[in-house]
């Protein structure tokens, strides 16, 4: 009995000293990736993309209408200066001038007959064998088979030229980007048969948005990457559109590559990025980094103790992966919270996740 009393006595005091030791809280740690901010500095600079374009692409017609006899050329096709791209069937044209080269013959023969006559005339006047009034209606009948003559040459030689114009040559040295054309075809005068890129400058056209358009102008630097090509070239703004398209309420822009390359083909596709006008330096991190909260922007910092802090930052702009900030709260060799910014409080302990 004995025995079981001491027992009772050394659990209960067991019990007492439990009780009174209290238990430590773990820890709250939250393991976060951390980008470490160094001297990435960056400028602001906008990416658009474009496509590779000749800085002159005439639409080429026939100046007359007619049937297409044949057709010479294809898409992507070099051609010369001079070269026939197409010809309309000549028929009608050539039988136009043959008729007005007659009509010139005729005129022609009235023309001389009545300036010999107007000879004579003159010489009778001055013997006084005709009146002046007969030499004034001789006089009027040469000036009449004169304008006569003049049409004629003027018509044949109207004639003649449309009879050219059956046959499309390409205005200079360059390539066929586009064909609307066969044999067969029938088209009218003016209507665009090809289009051509003109030997020369290379650029690329992009699309200026409408809230952007007064932070560029022409002259402006950009820098070109093709992906085709594989490589970066060089380039400034040549001209910027100063009506908007009426669908996408953008300003077509045209970037002339200044060290273009041979490798370099019409309708590749280019990103150019260039600086804006109103350009602001700025700290590059992962967009990821960025915290959102009440409609401001923040970053969370891992300070010397490992404790979160949250930092105010000025989101300047971004390309859809990274961004640029301006903070005074940040400075090199911080580490910046880069995923889980989510699941963090101010003062929480962090640290580093690895695999």
């Amino acid at each position: 009995m004995l025995i079981k009393r001491v027992a009772l006595i050394v659990l209960s005091g067991a019990l007492i000293v439990s009780c009174a030791k209290k238990s430590e809280p773990v820890a709250d740690t939250r393991y976060v990736k951390v980008f470490v901010a160094g001297n990435s500095v960056a400028q602001t600079r906008s990416t658009f993309h474009g496509v590779i374009h000749a800085e002159f692409e005439p639409n080429l017609s026939f100046r007359v209408g007619g049937k297409i006899i044949k057709r010479n050329v294809d898409i992507g096709q070099q051609v010369i200066s001079g070269q026939i791209l197409a010809s309309l069937d000549p028929t009608d044209y050539k039988l136009s001038a043959d008729s007005a080269n007659a009509q010139l013959a005729s005129a022609k023969s009235n023309y001389v007959t009545q300036k010999a006559n107007l000879e004579r005339y003159k010489q009778l006047l001055a013997q006084n064998f005709v009146s002046q009034a007969q030499y004034d209606t001789q006089k009027a009948q040469f000036d009449s088979a004169k304008a006569q003559y003049e049409q004629a040459e003027n018509q044949l030689s109207n004639n003649e030229n449309q009879v050219k114009y059956t046959t499309l040559k390409a205005p200079s040295d360059g390539v066929i980007t586009l064909t609307n054309m066969d044999a067969g075809q029938v088209v009218t005068a003016g209507q665009t048969v090809a289009t051509m890129g003109v030997s020369g400058n290379k650029e690329v056209e992009v699309e200026l948005p409408e809230a952007q358009i007064n932070n560029y102008k022409a002259g402006m630097p950009a820098d070109i990457k093709i992906w085709a090509t594989n490589k970066d070239y060089k380039g400034k703004i040549r001209i910027i559109n100063q009506a908007s398209d009426q669908q996408t309420r953008t300003f077509t822009t045209r970037i002339v590559i200044t060290n273009p390359s041979d490798d370099i083909k019409y309708g590749m596709a280019a990103d150019a990025t260039v600086e804006p006008l109103n350009a602001t330096n700025g700290m590059e991190m992962p967009l990821s980094c960025l915290y959102a909260k009440d409609g401001k922007s923040y970053v969370w910092v891992m300070d010397n103790n490992s404790l979160a802090k949250l930092v105010p930052v000025e989101l300047i702009g971004t390309d859809g992966t990274s961004m640029k900030v301006r903070a005074t709260g940040i400075k090199n060799g911080d580490k910046v919270v880069s995923a889980g910014t989510n699941f963090i409080y101010a003062g929480q302990k962090l640290a580093v996740y690895t695999n």
